[in-house]
């Protein structure tokens, strides 16, 4: 048995352009379950196993109880053997038997016929020692059985787990290479949706899917060969309805995989609702909008509740049709029965045994009905996942691209024009060069540009017009790692992980050692309240840094940024959102660490960039002026309104 728990699937995107259709989604499956092969095989062998001991124990528990308890009409002698005795039946099909083994290889056991006579006439001698072997004979079939059906199922089900699991990670792989704007324009409910709802319902259908669909189609041919052998005119007639059971199956099926699709496009917007509202929870309480969120979770409820209650109509639906439809065929079963066991074509017996063939058949008949409900779940969500795993980034590194040299130069913005929806101008005829070392920082109104502009320096997006170059090398040329590694950003949100302080600071880097993590603090000031804790810089600060103070927060962030020793710092509104004592902290960290380092800095209050070499002032995605603060205020243009207005209002405020 292969061990697949530390194997990576081998899921391989495909054109995403293409519509996905069931068949498409199930063979992928199918070809992901084959790579545990050895897995598979020794499950479809032990379903053989099992199928096997259920036929044998119809069989042969059936044909001793028949032989053990025949009795002869009166008309025929004891001595005389009838030929509608089972036990002469038994004799002949031997003895039909041992012919065709002499044919095929030129040797059969011949006394194995009489033998079997004896043995039948002898059980109806001590008919209780009959029964007792024919108790242990089940017992030990059912043991069998039993044991080959708990390792089918840990098999099959442990393949539907590697393959849920697999696309899991495959999906969160290609989630990592898609762009930021992939991310603004998707909600997070539809995100977390696809590794929680959707993962799990392809986990539990594929689970169902290869336990019973590899074990119960096995049973039901084993016992439709036992009624085929029995009577095979009646056994058709039986199973004529079959036909029809398969059509009700695959039309409920369709509308089945339509409404999980539909149900979990409504968990999806289900997500999002109950996400915004965690993470504004204090804006609700404070404007005392709790019973406005309810009533919009209520209402996407009830939009979830509609195609909830839409599959458990088809659900409860499957089952009772199929079963109707199946008893129309017995009841046409029994008729024809009754008759030829009647006209003498047929014995009580074999009529028993052909019952109890074609009521088995039932169970697995019924179970795979379920299973194709699983089919269509699973496909409906597999769909889903692959729909992620297929995705192609907007932004892409080039296939050819190369290692981008430390900045020592420049950082040139060439024409550059961006869109973010290709009909109005985030930024037009952007033409600037910053200089390294030079601290610039980017002033104007919201909606100015200022934060794509940064934004389209580690190629979160590429402009659609001109180029940005580093030492004259288009960053489009550069690999991601090397343009990026050299690129620190500190946001306004202070986006921290639920981790220890110190794999905050350090982001997964292994090799950076405590004493260059806590030099970091140190420089972030970040080290006046870690050594304040239980913990220090082992203490979990949990979801979003949430045990922490809103300035604990950025000076942890500002670390992470200053470990780095990047050659270009973007601090994008970086201490708008903190009181006077943590702004000032922060701007001390940062006064120090920008010195001699490219920076760019976002700021909507004008006291934080007093420092800065040179401001340039943005309206409409245009640089409108651009200059030193003093030249700036000479020029009694926009900058000089923006800051008297500022610093004005700030007095004001005094």
């Amino acid at each position: 048995m292969n061990s697949p728990s530390h194997t990576k699937l081998p899921i391989t995107p495909r054109d995403c352009s293409s519509d996905y259709s069931a068949w498409s989604s199930y063979f992928r499956l199918v070809g992901l379950a084959w790579h545990f092969k050895y897995r598979l095989l020794l499950s479809l062998f032990f379903s053989l196993i099992i199928a096997a001991s259920f036929g044998a124990m119809l069989v042969s528990v059936g044909t001793i109880i028949r032989i053990t308890f025949y009795e002869a009409p009166a008309a025929i002698e004891e001595s005389a053997a009838s030929p509608a005795d089972p036990a002469v039946k038994l004799a002949k099909d031997v003895a039909g038997i041992n012919d065709t083994m002499r044919r095929m290889i030129g040797w059969a056991p011949s006394s194995l016929p009489d033998r079997v006579l004896s043995l039948s006439y002898g059980m109806r001698e001590n008919k209780m020692k009959a029964v007792t072997f024919a108790s242990g004979l089940a017992l030990f079939l059912t043991i069998l059985m039993s044991s080959a059906r708990f390792l089918q199922e840990y098999l099959a089900g442990s393949i539907g787990t590697h393959v849920t699991t697999g696309l899991g990670e495959a999906m969160y792989a290609n989630l990592m290479k898609q762009s930021v704007g992939f991310f603004e324009r998707k909600s997070s409910g539809e995100v977390l949706a696809r590794f929680t709802n959707d993962i799990f319902m392809v986990n539990s259908g594929l689970q169902g899917v290869f336990v019973k669909l590899m074990r119960e189609p096995i049973k039901v041919l084993v016992f439709l060969a036992v009624a085929l052998h029995v009577d095979w005119q009646l056994t058709l007639i039986g199973i004529g309805v079959l036909p029809l059971v398969l059509y009700l199956l695959i039309s409920i099926g369709k509308k089945m995989r339509n409404s999980v699709k539909r149900s979990l496009q409504k968990i999806a917007g289900l997500a999002t609702v109950v996400n915004e509202t965690i993470k504004g929870i204090a804006i609700v309480k404070s404007f005392t909008m709790e019973e406005y969120e309810i009533g919009r979770v209520k209402a996407e409820i009830g939009r979830l509740r509609k195609f909830l209650l839409r599959m458990i109509t088809l659900h409860a639906a499957t089952g009772p049709l199929t079963e109707f439809t199946l008893v129309l065929g017995i009841i046409g079963f029994v008729l024809v029965s009754g008759h030829r066991v009647e006209t003498g074509y047929l014995d009580a017996g074999d009529l028993v045994q052909l019952y109890f063939a074609l009521a088995m058949m039932l169970d697995p008949v019924r179970k795979l009905s379920d299973v194709n409900n699983m089919i269509q779940t699973s496909i409906a969500s597999a769909d889903r996942c692959f729909e992620f795993i297929d995705m192609v980034p907007d932004i892409l590194e080039s296939s050819d691209a190369e290692t981008l040299p430390a900045l020592t130069d420049t950082i040139r913005f060439e024409n550059v024009t961006f869109s973010y929806d290709g009909s109005k101008n985030a930024l037009d005829g952007i033409d600037i060069e910053i200089k390294c070392g030079e601290m610039i920082a980017l002033v104007g109104a919201s909606g100015s540009g200022k934060s794509t502009f940064v934004k389209l320096l580690p190629r979160f997006y590429d402009p659609t017009g001109g180029r940005i170059t580093f030492d004259g090398k288009d960053i489009r040329n550069a690999t991601f790692q090397s343009l990026r590694e050299q690129i620190s950003y500190v946001t306004q949100e202070n986006i921290l992980f639920a981790e220890s302080i110190r794999s905050n600071i350090a982001f997964g880097r292994d090799c950076y050692t405590d004493a260059r993590v806590r030099e970091a603090a140190t420089a972030a000031h970040a080290d006046l309240f870690i050594d304040d804790l239980p913990e220090g810089f082992d203490t979990i600060i949990g979801e979003s840094g949430s045990s922490l103070s809103g300035g604990q927060r950025q000076r942890l962030a500002i670390a992470r940024a200053i470990i780095k020793d990047p050659a270009l710092l973007i601090l994008d509104e970086a201490t708008s959102s903190l009181d006077t004592e943590s702004e000032r902290l922060i701007q001390e960290a940062l006064d120090q660490f920008v010195k001699g380092r490219t920076t760019i800095v976002i700021a909507h209050r004008l006291s934080t960039i007093q420092q800065a070499d040179r401001i340039v002032v943005l309206d409409e995605g245009k640089i409108i002026e651009q200059g030193s603060l003093e030249e700036l205020l000479a020029l009694n243009g926009a900058y000089k309104r923006l800051h008297d207005t500022q610093f004005n209002f700030s007095k004001g405020e005094q």
